[in-house]
């Protein structure tokens, strides 16, 4: 409500010229405003579905040319794994040779040379290498040459033995800034693992396919993993680092997990809004696209420049155009304005100088016509007004002496009607005073039945309670036998705890025994070789059994300490609560008496509140015969008084007219003096 009480203020304070002025900017300027935000904006969701379409193509090509290097470095591993010459190397150890120069020749022959072919068939390869158990076949830098020592426990074996005989990709591994496959390697005579097959391969030249660019270098583009993490970028300066960027784009990815190809706009991370496209490689990785909105819809954005500055130019015309109208409205509006103002300030004699069929001339004619007929009416009502002050001073005069006259008789009568008043006054508050005393015994009769009930209430209460104290006695008594027998068998619990604590005690003992005998298995076992490679892996196993259960015993005895400590607090407890109930029994003993004192005296109560009950009953005699006698001389005067009264309304209802009759008088005569100097400021005749 307060809202449109201030928009209407707003709009009558605007003057026409200025509602004109708005009226043709709003005319020539809001079509063009809509038509362009239409327009623009239609454009810009055209543009963006064609360029998407566009994009999308050239994603799913780069990502093509991945996949085909990809597939590739995929395609020499299967040739590695079913070459059977390869195979059967790759199966021998150094123990299975004479010496190390057959050794190296078979693997040289068979190996190396192969592998050389490869890296120089395939450029993206930079080597391969094989990691085995004990060592290293193929050339590898001094920093890698161990290895073989920890690969069995890295992450990257881990993932390798989930994956089966699938290739799986890494990147920036070993201190290097290159990309490598790695895949089981087993016996294909056999089931057997040799070991793991290794490839590294160059990043670089899979940057220069993620370096190629169709949209003025103003696109950005990496890969990642599915981890968020990134594998390589084209431009190391750009927003394609940013992890709050990459987070938002893997979540994405997982909340559809069958999109591999896909589009979507956002601001996280970058500097300015963007197209993010993506799309899913063969091996799991991911190549994002990055292309700024500004450099998509580059002409949409010249043509809203355009259509702005359009409007700007036709804003300016419908203010000139605007102004020039509203000058010639206005003017002639204003004329007659500063004409009604001095009409406000009572000028009748004014006349408008406009003429015409035109509004305004019609409004000037209407005008004039009705100065001439204001100055009529004020000629007309000048002379009502001096007929009707004659008037009015005889009616004054006349009714201050009739009002005088009823002033007097008033005032006899009011001294009679005084004294029947006060007669009747003393007789209803002497009636009243006996009603208040009676009211008074009455209540006090009430109050004592009251206390009646309330002491039979308080005798069978404290009865009630003095059986419900024997019955708690007996309780507490039961309840103290209880807790001395709980008491009882918590000791024979504690001795218990203590028995099995040595019994744990003795499983640890026997548990650090089997350790030290897996361990001398173990020992005996690594000393027969080959041989003995079954009974160290039992050896190994009891060992860990072994260990196992000094935890568990530990993990037991911790417990046991626990429910011992558990009861050790529950015999305190059931001990202070053996006092407790002793203490509440005296309580409950020393209570019962109380209540058998309060039972006393309430009868002793009980009697001397009957006494005091019989002495009111007879009271009420005594009231009955005053309250007869007082209202009877109290309907004498009220009679009386009535009858006077009645004649004193009468006296006050004709001095009452009077006075409105002499009010009314002296109120006409200020009215036709205020009328008087009113028509005193009009000037009706041209000086």
């Amino acid at each position: 409500m307060l809202t449109n009480k201030k928009s209407k203020n707003r709009g009558q304070l605007l003057s026409i010229k200025a509602k004109l002025i708005l009226s043709h900017i709003l005319i020539a300027v809001l079509p063009i405003t809509i038509i362009v935000i239409i327009l623009t904006s239609q454009a810009s969701s055209s543009l963006m579905d064609k360029v998407n379409s566009s994009n999308t193509a050239y994603v799913n090509k780069v990502t093509n040319i991945f996949n085909n290097k990809l597939l590739s470095i995929e395609d020499n591993s299967k040739m590695i794994l079913v070459d059977l010459d390869m195979n059967r190397v790759l199966g021998k150890g150094p123990s299975d040779y004479d010496n190390e120069f057959y050794m190296m020749n078979d693997r040289q022959q068979n190996i190396s040379k192969k592998v050389e072919s490869m890296l120089f068939t395939n450029a993206l390869i930079v080597n391969i290498f094989f990691i085995k158990e004990d060592e290293i076949i193929g050339s590898v830098t001094g920093d890698q040459k161990d290895l073989y020592k920890t690969f069995a426990d890295s992450e990257e074996k881990k993932i390798i033995s989930e994956a089966g005989d699938n290739p799986v990709w890494f990147h920036d591994l070993y201190g290097t800034n290159d990309l490598f496959l790695m895949r089981n390697i087993k016996k294909l005579n056999s089931d057997e693992s040799i070991g793991t097959m290794v490839i590294e391969v160059r990043k670089d030249l899979l940057l220069s396919d993620l370096r190629i660019s169709d949209f003025n270098n103003l696109d950005e583009s990496s890969l990642l993993d599915l981890s968020g993490q990134v594998i390589m970028v084209a431009k190391d300066d750009g927003d394609m680092k940013n992890a709050d960027f990459n987070n938002e784009l893997i979540q994405k990815i997982k909340a559809d997990p069958n999109e591999t190809i896909g589009s979507y706009t956002t601001t996280t991370g970058i500097e300015n809004e963007s197209m993010i496209l993506f799309s899913m490689l063969s091996n799991g990785w991911i190549y994002v696209l990055k292309i700024p909105t500004s450099a998509i819809l580059g002409d949409i954005t010249r043509l809203k420049d355009v259509a702005l500055i359009l409007t700007i130019f036709f804003m300016v015309i419908a203010v000139f155009i605007g102004i020039f109208i509203a000058i010639s409205i206005s003017k002639p509006i204003d004329y007659i304005r500063k004409k009604m103002k001095l009409v406000e300030q009572g000028d009748l004699t004014v006349q408008s100088k406009y003429t015409g069929k035109h509004e305004i001339g019609q409004l000037s004619q209407s005008f004039n016509h009705m100065m001439a007929n204001m100055r009529s009416l004020i000629e007309e009502v000048g002379t009502v007004v001096e007929q009707v002050s004659i008037n009015s001073s005889e009616l004054s005069t006349i009714s201050e002496v009739s009002a005088l006259s009823s002033k007097e008789v008033m005032q006899a009568v009011e001294s009679v009607a005084d004294g029947a008043s006060e007669q009747a006054k003393d007789a209803e508050n002497a009636a009243l005073v006996v009603r208040d005393l009676v009211n008074q015994f009455n209540a006090t009769e009430e109050h004592f039945t009251y206390v009646v009930k309330a002491t039979n209430s308080t005798k069978d209460a404290s009865e009630n309670a003095e059986s419900t104290l024997d019955t708690l006695n007996l309780s507490t008594k039961d309840t103290m036998e209880l807790s001395r027998k709980i008491e009882i068998d918590m000791s024979k619990l504690v001795g218990r705890f203590e028995e099995i604590s040595g019994i744990i005690g003795m499983i640890d003992g026997i548990s650090e025994q089997t350790n030290l005998l897996s361990l001398n298995a173990a020992i005996e076992a690594a000393r027969a070789g080959e041989s003995g490679k079954g009974f160290a892996v039992v050896a190994d196993e009891v060992r860990k059994l072994a260990v196992q259960s000094k935890e568990a015993a530990k993990s037991i005895s911790h417990i046991i300490s626990d429910i011992n400590e558990a009861i050790t607090m529950t015999q305190k407890m059931i001990q202070e609560g053996s006092t407790i109930y002793t203490k509440q029994e005296k309580a409950v003993t020393n209570t019962g008496v109380i209540f058998k004192e309060i039972i006393t005296n309430m009868d002793t109560i009980m009697h001397e509140v009957n006494l005091v009950y019989d002495l009111l009953n007879g009271l009420d005699h005594v009231q009955i015969n005053a309250t007869n006698s007082i209202t009877s001389i109290a309907a004498i005067a009220e009679e009386s008084a009535a009858s006077i009264e009645q004649v004193l309304a009468n006296g006050q209802e004709q001095l009452v007219t009077v006075e409105q009759l002499v009010n009314v008088s002296s109120q006409l005569n200020n009215v036709i003096t205020i009328l008087r100097q009113q028509m005193e400021q009009f000037n009706i005749k041209n000086k």
